[in-house]
């Protein structure tokens, strides 16, 4: 290899090292902009009822049609990250303001053991 090849590799390799840094930020950015409330202003109380059996892909949808998560990929995946009794089924008042963690912590709560 000559001189001249070397630094055109070396070249295409930082090159290909700052685009995969710029994806990652980008991607990073995107997560966070997408766990933020879809209004933070509204106190407007959405009825959503997650039927018996819902896998979490479903109540993403069903998150989605909604309108209380800015993403539906985004909501699925931290579901599937951070899950601690998985989704409840049942009716629940949820407000777009809630945040993509509150709204999964409200839909992993074990209401039955509240109300003893």
């Amino acid at each position: 290899m000559n001189n001249d090849q070397l630094k055109r590799q070396n070249r295409l390799v930082v090159l290909l090292i700052v685009v995969i840094v710029i994806a990652g930020l980008a991607i990073h950015q995107y997560f966070n902009y997408s766990l933020q409330p879809v209004d933070s202003s509204s106190q407007q109380r959405v009825t959503v009822v997650i039927p018996t059996g819902a896998t979490d892909h479903r109540v993403a949808k069903i998150m989605k049609e909604h309108r209380l998560v800015r993403s539906q990929f985004v909501f699925y995946y931290y579901l599937q990250t951070h899950k601690t009794h998985g989704v409840k089924a049942g009716k629940f008042h949820l407000t777009r303001s809630a945040t993509v963690p509150e709204l999964a912590g409200i839909l992993q709560q074990n209401r039955a053991a509240k109300k003893r």
